[in-house]
């Protein structure tokens, strides 16, 4: 019995003779029958299928509002239900005993029926639901345009095509909008164009003798009913429907078709892992294992559509983030009206000589002054040394490559090197060769650098103080015995009983003194003065059992002299350390330079008046333990340390305005741009001002000019600064923020405000249109050179000893993204990533399956075949063309091997690259 229950057919004076008269077609009305189920299955449609062999039965489908008139078909997605007559039934009984051939008959009549009860269900209803057949007007059709179907336009209440298109195409009011019902659900009407079959144009469907393509890729312009019910009942329809089904019931084509859906958002996904790999110094060998453990952990269960993973697959995907990196830079960089350039020298693990560059210029979109990584070139490939020749040559055609105007090149910043600086053939005099106008400027950071250098060198007693402290940190460093004993005395000396994780952040190490690195000095020095005495009673210790250099440092350590160094140490040393701070901000400009320096030599002169280094040793000295007791300080002692603390003061001053007063006149004639030095109208002195600042700057902007014309310009800009200036004062001034007029903002300056505020407006283009390009030099003019140093920092973490093989094409790659990249969840990271997925899909063909142009369809009609359009094959188990890379590396190993020979060698594990291959997989890609 059925799960639907029996069904009980009760006959209210049927004659059986009418179903016959009648062609086998029932006459009698929907209340002649009457269906009865023994089972209650009140959610179900129930399908009746031949309860006689020449008789169908019409009727009622619950729920699903078919009229009387409707022939009850099986659609492939509901139930069957089977075919059960009850004995009750016994009008026709003698006809169940016709012959065998009668059955026969029957039966290839029942089957014929059910064949058109199926073409009937798909005519009628289709392949799709209605989501499905949206979803496929959108793809087919052009948005932009008007189109009309039964899906679309009952949701719109459509009724008819737009007055416009009708009063423009007369002819198209033959078409008959109630046509687009649900028994034509494959018809779609396009306004200015003509009707189609969405089963045909999905599937390209052509004649197969005339090549015609009505109602597919052409539109039938025939508007009347009869062309419709024709093509609906054409081989032509049918072989399209038929191709579709074989299509949906295919495994096949659905894995197919779910790999083409999710491919983009698979390669999105994948080349977001890379970038996260690339922006934490991870190696590109670990992108197939992290995939394989987000693919089994997590059960995204997407990634198994992801073939593309062989080695050159993956060089490729990193190589094409960080090449798009680039070129979202010098998209940016090219809009900028100038730019300005810092580089410098870095060696790597695999002692390469590297030259770092960035690049600083006036972002328009965000509107803001950016420095960004540009290119990492390795000098020594070329060139025979890193002279000044050679590292001018790679500025200019890493320019040249970029497709970079060398005469927007307006600032070079250089750590100031002889051979970055020279006057004679140095890389700035190189380089303002090709550009006169080319401004140099020798790094702040490094000028204060050498400025604190050259006052330790003057004072003999602070050139001994940095080398103690560089050797008290040798002592702990190489032994962990002598550090546990430094930690445990730091511990019982503050007499607290802490856990583990509390102890380590209590107990303080000691910092290398290193004048390399700006800050190390003022850190060593915080940290002895922070744990004198037990450094002391660790010593003692050391001492104790015999450590020679313990006693010796002791000796010169435990000294009035030494402490009160380190208290002149203690209190010079932050000042100096603020500024270096200061100069290494991003959004340092020259503006900041005086200022600063300023600031920071009042500071000094301040401590000098107030002698504090001396008044905070003479509290702090009473109160040191038993192992300090015999420190003690006296007159004499005194006054060496005041002689000492003056001296050491004067010297920084002195160092620090030799090394910045000779800065630049035209940095110094930019200094006309601080709105709260321009006088107001009614001071004396208003007009005047910075008439010879623009004289100095017309002078060196327009150098190349002819005299008359540059006597032109000249006028023309004078004139124009004239009226900026009221600007400035009835309109700037009063709308600077507080914060900036102030000089509490940690981001800008009134006079980087100032010219950021000519760049912003593109209407002060139309007035000042030679002030412009004044100001968008002065923002991307380099101050700085701290950005390659941290460049040189990333370029270590990345290059490490297990990665020392890294391309130098791979290397830049990486640091774009590591340097230049925003986070990868973030939206701007989203954007380069599909910016970089868009253009990897595009470099070549990743080895689609070949295309099957034609097919044979059901009634001999000539298909078109698009299953395969989007199918991308995984890699094949037999390669059947030599693969270049392998080639390469076998006729490398050859060689090498050769070269063994000549010279001896057995052993081939000996070699350095057998002993590294394991970890330098990813080192060449």
């Amino acid at each position: 019995m059925s799960v639907f229950g029996t069904l009980r057919i009760f006959n209210s004076g049927l004659n059986t003779d009418h179903s016959h008269r009648n062609g086998g077609r029932s006459s009698m009305t929907d209340e002649s029958y009457k269906v009865v189920s023994t089972a209650d299955e009140a959610d179900h449609d129930i399908y009746a299928h031949e309860v006689r062999t020449h008789t169908n039965f019409t009727i009622y489908r619950r729920n699903k509002g078919f009229s009387s008139t409707d022939t009850i078909v099986q659609n492939d997605a509901t139930p069957t239900c089977p075919t059960v007559v009850d004995s009750t039934t016994t009008t026709d009984t003698a006809n169940e005993d016709n012959s065998t051939s009668t059955s026969a008959s029957t039966s290839a009549s029942t089957d014929t029926a059910a064949n058109e009860r199926k073409s009937s269900v798909q005519e009628r209803f289709g392949p799709w639901n209605d989501e499905e057949c949206k979803s496929l007007l959108k793809n087919l059709f052009d948005e932009s345009k008007s189109f009309h179907s039964c899906f679309i336009c009952k949701d719109a209440y459509c009724t008819g095509l737009s007055k416009e298109t009708l009063s423009k195409f007369p002819g198209y009011k033959k078409f008959n909008h109630k046509w687009l019902n649900r028994s034509n659900w494959w018809l779609c009407f396009v306004e200015t164009e003509g009707m189609y079959c969405l089963v045909c144009k999905k599937h390209h469907i052509k004649h197969p003798h005339n090549q015609r393509e009505v109602f597919a890729a052409t539109p039938s312009i025939r508007f009347k009913l009869d062309a419709i019910t024709t093509h609906n009942k054409s081989s032509l329809h049918a072989a399209a429907l038929q191709t579709e089904m074989i299509q949906k019931v295919s495994y096949f084509h659905q894995e197919v078709t779910k790999k083409s859906e999710v491919e983009t958002s698979v390669l999105e996904g994948v080349f977001s892992t890379a970038y996260y790999l690339m922006k934490s110094f991870i190696a590109n060998r670990q992108l197939l294992p992290l995939l394989n453990f987000i693919e089994k952990i997590f059960h995204v269960e997407d990634l198994k559509y992801f073939n593309h993973r062989s080695a050159e697959c993956q060089s490729e995907i990193f190589m094409t983030l960080g090449e798009t990196m680039k070129k979202s830079l010098l998209s940016d960089v090219k809009k900028s009206p100038a730019f300005g350039i810092l580089t410098d020298e870095v060696c790597d693990i695999s002692v390469t000589e590297n030259l770092m560059t960035f690049i600083q210029y006036y972002n328009s979109t965000s509107e803001s002054v950016c420095t960004q990584f540009l290119s990492c070139q390795n000098i020594l490939s070329e060139f025979s040394s890193a002279n000044a020749d050679a590292i001018t040559k790679l500025i200019l055609s890493e320019l040249k490559d970029d497709d970079l105007d060398v005469s927007k090149f307006a600032g070079f910043s250089s750590d100031g090197a002889a051979v970055m600086v020279g006057k004679r053939a140095g890389v700035a005099t190189l380089l303002k060769a090709e550009n006169p106008s080319l401004i140099n400027v020798h790094c702040v950071c490094h000028r204060l650098a050498l400025s604190c250098t050259d006052s330790n060198e003057s004072i003999n007693y602070i050139k001994t103080i940095e080398t103690l402290l560089r050797q008290l940190w040798q002592l702990f460093e190489n032994s962990p015995k002598k550090m546990a004993v430094y930690l445990k005395t730091q511990k019982q000396l503050k007499e607290i009983s802490m856990g583990e994780k509390a102890t380590k952040i209590v107990s303080k190490r000691l910092k290398k003194a290193c004048r390399t690195r700006w800050l190390s000095l003022e850190a060593s020095v915080r940290a002895v003065h922070g744990d004198y005495e037990a450094i002391l009673h660790t010593l003692s210790i050391l001492d104790q059992s015999g450590d020679a250099a313990a006693t010796g440092l002791m000796k010169k350590m435990k000294s009035i002299k030494f402490l009160g160094t380190l208290y002149i140490m203690r209190d010079i040393l932050p000042v100096l350390a603020d500024l270096s701070k200061h100069f290494q901000k991003d959004s340092l400009n020259f503006s900041d330079i005086r200022p600063s320096i300023n600031l920071a030599k009042d500071k000094l002169k301040k401590l000098l008046e107030e002698e504090t280094p001396m008044q905070s040793l003479q509290t702090d000295i009473d109160s040191f333990s038993d192992m300090c007791a015999e420190i003690k300080l006296n007159n004499k002692e005194l006054k060496e340390l005041q002689s000492l603390f003056e001296k050491y003061v004067n010297a920084l001053i002195n160092n620090i305005t030799r090394r910045f007063e000779d800065s630049s006149d035209v940095l110094a004639a930019l200094g006309i741009f601080d709105p709260l030095s321009v006088p107001l109208q009614n001071q004396p002195g208003f007009k005047e001002y910075g008439i010879a600042q623009i004289n100095i700057l017309a002078d060196h902007f327009h150098q190349l000019d002819e005299p008359e014309t540059k006597t032109r310009k000249t006028e023309k800009m004078q004139s124009e600064w004239q009226s900026f200036k009221y600007h400035i004062n009835d309109v700037l001034k009063p709308v600077i923020p507080e914060d900036v007029r102030d000089g509490s903002s940690k981001s800008t300056n009134t006079t980087e405000w100032l010219l950021l505020q000519l760049l912003r407006n593109p209407t002060f283009e139309n007035f000042y249109p030679s002030l412009i390009p004044i100001a968008a030099a002065a923002v991307a003019i380099p101050i700085t050179n701290a950005w390659p140093e941290r460049g040189a920092s990333s370029l270590k973490n990345i290059k490490t000893k297990l990665r020392n093989r890294l391309g130098e094409a791979m290397l830049e790659n990486i640091l774009h993204v590591c340097i230049n990249g925003p986070a990868p969840e973030s939206k701007e990271g989203q954007t380069i990533i599909k910016a970089a997925v868009d253009s990897w899909l595009k470099a070549k063909n990743r080895r689609k399956v070949a295309k099957v142009n034609k097919i044979s369809g059901a009634c001999g009609v000539v298909v078109k075949e698009t299953l395969n359009d989007n199918v991308i094959s995984q890699d094949a188990s037999v390669q059947t063309e030599e693969n270049p890379v392998i080639v390469e590396a076998q006729e490398v190993l050859s060689e090498v091997r050769q070269a063994m020979k000549v010279m001896a060698i057995e052993n081939e594990n000996d070699s350095d690259f057998e002993d590294e291959s394991d970890f330098d997989d990813d080192c060449c890609w």
